[in-house]
């Protein structure tokens, strides 16, 4: 018999209470300790989580509406409370008001820690949604006194591009997911992960990640490495975003960078977010993001194999971009 266990997180400065059975806190711990603490929101709320493994989750109460379907999760939506539905029946339940997250969880799940970790972060993230704190799908980089965020689709190229930079001596706030929050009007991104999510392609190309050691990788998985501990320094918690890139990996040589105008920057950040179950607090989510691309100038870069293989030239068209600009 597994016995009931608390445990308590700070992420992005949000106290997290999860109460549930030792074997899932164990998996949980690693999960949350990972996150970036943060300084404390004194204003916010904690978020209390109770968790139980069942053998047969309950039904979703009736009349609930789907809202959002992803790979992994769908969203429902049922008078003021959230559900989340992972692909394998689990279902948590998120009350925004009281910021009380309910969980049934299948053993299934505890097998299976991307889908876990994504099931559980859910009403995380879209309660932070509540508090004018958004999430996006973007590496975030400042160097040459500005701040770049580098956004696209996963196998874009933004790990490679980031650690490109940070190699030659930028400071990085995220490689993938970051934060977005309007502060004395204007838009910063706050880091969630301080660590490098690295697949071996990438590790191989940049060895000395590894510290002389050997990552271990298992299938289709990726290890998690703090390269602020590689290049001392390098990491910060926040950034004032200035320049959006939009990478593409191209079969050229030669990589190029063009300028994209603020329609097309809008529509391509809309495909990089989850928007917020709820309409008002979704169109607060959009007003945000249009303040983002009024702050800042976009750019799609064509990764060619020069930048692979000398980061420098990276760098140099990203000067080229504040020459320009």
């Amino acid at each position: 018999m597994a016995y009931l266990t608390k445990g308590s997180y700070l992420v992005q400065g949000i106290n997290i209470h999860i109460l549930c059975q030792s074997n899932l806190q164990s998996l949980l711990s690693n999960y949350f300790n990972s996150l970036y603490r943060g300084k404390k929101r004194l204003e916010i709320k904690p978020l209390e989580f109770e968790l139980d493994i069942v053998d047969e989750p309950p039904a979703l109460p009736a009349q609930s509406t789907p809202v959002i379907k992803l790979p992994s999760i769908t969203s429902y939506r049922n008078g003021e409370k959230i559900y989340f539905r992972s692909k394998n029946g689990s279902i948590i339940s998120l009350d925004p008001t009281t910021r009380n997250v309910r969980g049934f969880l299948k053993e299934e799940a505890l097998k299976d820690s991307m889908e876990l970790f994504s099931l559980v972060c859910a009403p995380f993230v879209e309660s932070l949604k509540y508090h004018g704190l958004y999430s996006l799908h973007s590496a975030a980089l400042y160097g040459d006194e500005k701040g770049y965020l580098i956004c696209g689709n996963s196998g874009c190229g933004k790990t490679t591009i980031a650690l490109s930079l940070v190699s030659q001596g930028f400071k990085y706030v995220s490689d993938d997911f970051l934060i977005l929050e309007e502060l004395n009007g204007e838009i910063i991104v706050n880091s969630l992960f301080r660590s490098f999510n690295l697949d071996q392609k990438v590790a191989e190309r940049f060895p000395e990640v590894a510290l002389g050691e050997a990552l271990e990788f298992s299938e289709g998985n990726k290890v998690s490495v703090d390269v602020s501990q590689i290049f001392l320094g390098s990491f910060v918690p926040c950034t004032m975003p200035d320049v959006i890139i939009f990478p593409r990996i191209t079969p050229n040589r030669k990589s190029q960078i063009h300028p994209l105008n603020k329609k097309d920057v809008y529509a391509r950040l809309l495909k990089q977010i989850i928007l917020a179950v709820d309409n008002e607090v979704s169109k607060k989510q959009l007003g945000t993001l249009e303040k983002l691309v009024k702050q800042t100038i976009g750019f799609e870069l064509l990764s060619g194999r020069d930048i692979y293989e000398e980061p420098r030239k990276l760098v140099d068209l990203l000067k080229h971009i504040n020459l320009q600009n």
